[in-house]
């Protein structure tokens, strides 16, 4: 580490003026943590992408294509909270490097499945393998940020996890009729496998053990984070999470929101081409616009949390604010019989999940401090349950009875759920702290 001894934690030093404008912890951000999602969410837009083209070549029914595509899922949020528990024991540098060369091994064993049980194996050993990633993503920008910066960071994570359907699918399609589908998984197993390399060799768990960074970048940092160095090594408070009844709230609202969200993952490629007629190339296009919608919603609220809305009673009526659009918007896309209207109320629909994101994550670094990563992994098996079960579910009523409009209609009852679940869930009072200690202030 260059430059003198860093200041105390708590304390700014008169150069740290220059050290907020930019410096390593926005390398770690953008640099490597974006890449990494975006690779990882590359991988699921290509398997969402190209089911129809397998589900066509395999003769499997809709049925089973819908287990193949939640097999990830059910695997994905088993492991959330182990993989939390393996971020703090490890630490987020040594986790995510492994979870990166696991999860690109199996992306490049997926075409080689064949049978019908052969994808389900695969896809869930696939997501045992990705589980640790957002943990450890979400807690490395919880150690390298400061506060008053974690919106715009965690909207630098979401932008690389939603760019994989954005630039996803378009690219899927043209790799699958240029080279055939195999390929589109070879290719991101060999990109994801790369940027885990470079995880390890440029990532630090702590911003005090990075060799680049300046004394008074890790001042600002330090003195501008939540939670304390002291309270690191504490032992984790399980009964005190589990009595909180905001803890609870914390994952119901967000299993609401990913069981609307999965919808937009696992099946607008499938609504587009069989419900609304499209064909495989205006699919590649159009299945991605939503997912641009995705990221205005989240870079225009990260900025906005951090700069404006820094209070979480006006935080928590703007996530719910953003169910309710999200809830109204997809049934008005369900309803309306012009395609280019529909695309446009589908786009303000998972626009409006963007807006929700951005403050889940907040809320999680803030609920759980020096515990984020296990917060976290608490959120994201709660979400990722519900984002297996509801694609299933979707999948079995249409291939009962193709009722399509019923299905959706179901997601929009979960939009106004997750809106009111938001109000029992207060960021400012950690999960850990107890009654005494707890001081009710504004997210800075």
């Amino acid at each position: 580490m260059t430059g003198s001894s860093p200041a105390p934690t708590g304390q700014m030093t008169g150069d740290q003026t220059a050290a907020s404008t930019g410096g390593v912890r926005w390398m770690i951000s953008a640099g490597l943590l974006l890449p990494v999602t975006f690779v990882m969410s590359m991988d699921r837009a290509a398997m969402t992408a190209a089911a129809p083209v397998i589900q066509r070549e395999l003769g499997f029914s809709v049925t089973q294509m819908s287990v193949i595509l939640t097999a990830f899922w059910w695997a994905y949020a088993l492991f959330q909270v182990p993989g939390g528990l393996l971020t703090r024991r490890f630490g987020p540098r040594k986790t995510l490097a492994l979870a990166g060369l696991w999860w690109s091994v199996f992306t490049f064993l997926t075409p080689y499945g064949v049978v019908f049980l052969g994808f389900v194996l695969i896809r869930a050993v696939l997501g045992i393998g990705q589980a640790a990633d957002w943990p450890a993503s979400v807690y490395t920008l919880h150690r390298w940020f400061p506060k008053r910066e974690q919106s715009r960071a965690n909207s630098l994570l979401l932008c690389g996890l939603y760019m994989g359907n954005v630039v996803g699918t378009p690219l899927v399609v043209w790799i699958m009729t240029t080279f055939g589908w195999h390929q589109v998984f070879h290719v991101f197993a060999v990109l994801g496998a790369a940027l885990a390399g470079l995880w390890w060799w440029l990532a630090r768990d702590e911003p005090r053990r990075h060799p680049r960074i300046s004394a008074d970048e890790v001042a600002y940092i330090e003195a501008g984070r939540s939670g304390h160095d002291e309270d690191r090594k504490a032992s984790l408070p399980w009964r005190a999470f589990f009595g909180s009844g905001q803890f609870w709230a914390i994952g119901a609202q967000y299993a609401c929101l990913l069981l609307i969200q999965g919808f937009f993952v696992t099946w607008l490629p499938t609504y587009l081409v069989e419900a609304r007629g499209l064909s495989l190339k205006q699919m590649g296009w159009l299945g991605s616009l939503p997912w641009i919608a995705m990221l205005i919603g989240v870079f225009g609220v990260g900025a906005l949390n951090d700069r404006l809305v820094r209070s979480w009673s006006a935080r928590i009526r703007l996530a719910a604010a953003g169910y309710l659009a999200a809830a109204a918007f997809l049934l008005l896309g369900a309803l309306t019989a012009s395609i280019p209207l529909m695309m446009v109320f589908l786009c303000l629909s998972l626009g409006s999940v963007g807006m929700v994101q951005v403050q889940v994550w907040a809320a999680c670094q803030d609920l759980g401090r020096e515990h984020s990563a296990t917060v976290t992994g608490w959120t994201n098996l709660c979400g990722n349950l519900m984002s297996a079960a509801g694609p299933l579910f979707t999948g079995i009523l249409v291939g009962i009875g193709g009722n399509w409009l019923l299905a959706l209609a179901i997601l929009a009852v979960a939009g106004v759920l997750g809106a009111g679940c938001w109000f029992f869930v207060h960021p400012e009072r950690p999960l850990h702290a107890t009654p005494a200690t707890t001081s009710p202030g504004p997210a800075t």
